[in-house]
């Protein structure tokens, strides 16, 4: 965990992310249908159904299951993969950091909780990407993944496009969770 008085990135990032929706103390109008609250909802409901408990580690300060998981979950599906990156990202949210404190994960306690819940983290992506592609199905490939037509087709046409949703929905869920386990474990942190 970083003490308080750490010193802020600079605010020129393209990358803006919402991360205060995610900690304690903010309201979750349930008229809002964006991305940032249904991953929020998504993490909130993965951990009330997951046969394995969520773990978050004693080094997270405040945050609960849930918001950990929505944080993180949200991260990946915003391209933002590098624990450091992630760590700056909470930082910089004014509504996140104060609602914790000040104080928020470190990288390494980010990769812990990555490693600890990777079944959560692609059960809240998969429900993500299903959901994108339900409202945009003829949307645009995200930055960072992989273009449907560009997928190995493993020898067969798919007979359903359901099937077809249901491989790309997990693929990309896979995708995201081992570029941010790559792009750690090239940063040498």
């Amino acid at each position: 965990m970083k003490p308080p008085e750490q010193p802020l990135p600079p605010k020129d990032e393209t990358t803006v992310l919402h991360l205060g929706k995610f900690a304690h103390g903010h309201e979750a109008p349930a008229s809002d249908e964006g991305a940032t609250m249904f991953i929020r909802r998504a993490a909130t409901a993965t951990v009330a159904q997951s046969a394995t408990p969520v773990v978050v580690p004693k080094t997270a300060g405040e945050l609960s299951p849930e918001e950990m998981l929505g944080a993180m979950a949200y991260c990946y599906a915003k391209g933002v993969f590098s624990s450091s990156d992630i760590e700056r990202k909470m930082l910089q949210d004014e509504g996140f950091r104060e609602a914790l404190g000040g104080v928020v994960p470190d990288p390494a306690t980010i990769r812990r909780f990555r490693r600890l819940n990777r079944e959560a983290i692609h059960s809240v992506l998969e429900q993500f990407y299903r959901r994108l592609r339900k409202i945009q199905p003829t949307a645009e490939v995200l930055p960072g993944t992989t273009p449907p037509e560009a997928a190995p087709a493993a020898g067969r046409a798919a007979k359903n496009p359901m099937e077809d949703t249901v491989v790309a929905v997990r693929r990309e869920a896979t995708d995201r969770l081992d570029k941010a386990t790559f792009i750690d474990g090239m940063s040498g942190d």
